[in-house]
């Protein structure tokens, strides 16, 4: 009675040394899948193109800040023609400033007027660029233009663009930079008249300052080819591992049936 459960119990288990010896005898399924998947991955990366990454960071403020800018600015003017600064932490920027900010820069209706402005600057160069750029913005998907976030240690805003082409991805942010300064203009000046009706004398202007221009590196961001092989690699090792063992399990069901 003992002897026949321990047999039962063995047979229910599975034996490893069969199992190694199931994938070296189908050890060109696995070796050939293996090869195989490593060349489509490798394949499939090089034919897709390359995608470059532009950036620009902006501040949005009231005029107090402005006008501290230019004194600084004029300060620093001897040294140098650009410069750069830190807010400090306990000059917190209202976040209703950057929520103002992100809805006029994440609107279909602000990256339409970019679009525009990009067709008349590109004129018939990049028609095709821009035609796919126009569908994505007609379907909802305006971050395929570009997309704006705010940086959560700096608070200043995130302009990023990631397109086929690295001018084409710059001149995107450039355009967009101008067309906000537009619609800051005109949020300053709805938002002038509402102050002055509650409290005269309150200013109700918006500035905003580039900190970063627009600028890419000259690698592409994407596709990264060498996570795309090698995820490749290891996908098609396993499916040849399986593979091996679906070909022996059907082996052995074409031989059980010669055999009766």
């Amino acid at each position: 009675m003992v002897e026949k459960e321990l047999k039962e119990r063995y047979e229910d288990e599975i034996d490893l040394y069969e199992l190694l010896l199931v994938l070296k005898k189908r050890a060109k399924w696995v070796v050939g899948t293996f090869i195989i998947g490593v060349i489509v991955g490798t394949v499939i990366s090089f034919l897709m193109p390359n995608i470059y990454q532009a950036r620009a960071t902006l501040w949005v403020d009231s005029l107090l800040i402005q006008s501290f800018l230019e004194n600084l600015q004029l300060s620093n003017i001897k040294d140098t023609e650009r410069f750069s600064f830190i807010i400090p932490l306990q000059q917190e920027k209202p976040q209703d400033i950057n929520n103002l900010s992100l809805s006029i820069l994440n609107s279909l209706e602000f990256k339409r007027k970019v679009l525009i402005n990009l067709k008349q600057y590109y004129g018939n160069r990049n028609e095709k660029e821009l035609l796919n750029l126009e569908r994505a913005i007609d379907s909802g998907n305006g971050e395929k233009l570009f997309k704006a976030d705010i940086d959560k240690k700096t608070q200043s805003i995130l302009l990023i663009s990631e397109q086929k082409s690295r001018e084409l991805a710059e001149s995107i942010l450039r355009i967009a930079i101008e067309e906000f300064k537009k619609e800051l203009e005109k949020a300053s000046m709805a938002y002038s008249k509402v102050s002055s009706l509650k409290n005269k004398g309150e200013g109700g202007s918006f500035v905003l300052y580039v900190v970063e221009e627009p600028n890419s590196i000259k690698e592409p961001v994407k596709p990264k080819r060498g996570l795309i092989i090698a995820v490749s690699a290891v996908s098609s090792l396993f499916f040849g591992i399986f593979l091996a063992f679906v070909v022996e399990w059907w082996s052995n069901i074409r031989q059980n049936r010669s055999l009766s």
